[in-house]
């Protein structure tokens, strides 16, 4: 898409971490929608066009404001389907933004622009030799990976293996669990979440943060779901790497999250593997 096109909106509703949809479409009760898009016009010959957005690449979504001015904001589809010219992104409102209050004011069969792919970034298989994959990532900025780790478990000739620690708020905001734990059924992938601010209902655990040995929140879990309740520290990410890293062994880091996230990561990584020359960043 090279020059903003008009895509139709065919589908809207909350997106809910435990990967059901809960059917009503009532988008104002959540903060996190799930937006699926199809393109409206092509030209003659549209046999010849396909929708073509690389894993970890963004689409850029433009609004015209009343006064003239232009709002633009980049979103990374968690799914494309090339030749149907479809794609769906995860949107988190913010109270009192112009692209939050479009996007809720949006009605099924409205038109958008986008334009894209955009970044510089493209996932290229490993075949010849061994590649550690570490996707480290911030509340909703996992949607920007899903499409990197399916694209890796689905090429079997593809010998990365793939950690995925996601950091979250909490288990309700868990996104995307339901991915992780299909994921966990291939022998190259293994995956934690980190909930930095877990509490339980009606005061269940003693202190103010659960405990997570608590009845709730252990019925919360799914089978062999691995959660901690803590902030991925330089030292919990040290125990992950211990026996993994290794000087002949390609380490890549993609981190998606906001800058501040981006940076801290960043900056533990290089930390414990004394900036590797086979150590490569991306950041999303």
């Amino acid at each position: 898409i090279s020059e903003y096109q008009k895509f139709r909106l065919l589908r809207k509703y909350p997106h809910n971490p435990m990967g059901r949809d809960d059917g009503n479409g009532n988008c104002d009760i959540v903060e996190v929608i799930e937006l699926h898009f199809c393109v409206s016009e092509l030209p003659d010959g549209v046999g010849d066009f396909a929708l073509v957005i690389p894993a970890g690449c963004h689409v850029m979504m433009r609004h015209r404001l009343p006064t003239g001015l232009v709002c633009l904001r980049p979103y990374s589809p968690f799914w494309v389907e090339t030749m149907a010219m479809e794609f769906k992104i995860l949107v988190n409102l913010t109270p009192n933004g112009e692209m939050s209050r479009f996007i809720k004011d949006l009605k099924i069969g409205d038109f958008v622009e986008f334009r894209g792919p955009i970044g510089a970034y493209e996932y290229f298989s490993n075949t010849k030799t061994e590649r550690n994959v570490f996707i480290i990532t911030q509340g909703v900025a996992i949607a920007a990976t899903i499409r990197i780790v399916k694209y890796i478990l689905d090429n079997e000739e593809d010998f990365s293996q793939v950690f995925q620690l996601a950091c979250y708020k909490d288990i309700d905001n868990a996104f995307f669990r339901g991915a992780l734990r299909d994921f966990n059924k291939y022998w190259n992938y293994k995956s934690r979440i980190y909930l930095a601010h877990q509490r339980c209902p009606q005061s269940m655990c003693k202190a103010v943060e659960c405990s997570g040995e608590c009845t709730w929140f252990q019925k919360k879990l799914w089978y062999k779901e691995k959660a901690y309740l803590c902030r991925l520290t330089e030292s919990e990410l040290s125990d992950i790497c211990k026996g993994i890293m290794d000087n002949d062994i390609e380490l890549v880091f993609i981190i998606a999250g906001s800058n501040n996230f981006q940076e801290s990561v960043t900056n533990i990584v290089k930390k414990l593997t004394l900036q590797s020359l086979n150590t490569k960043f991306v950041l999303l």
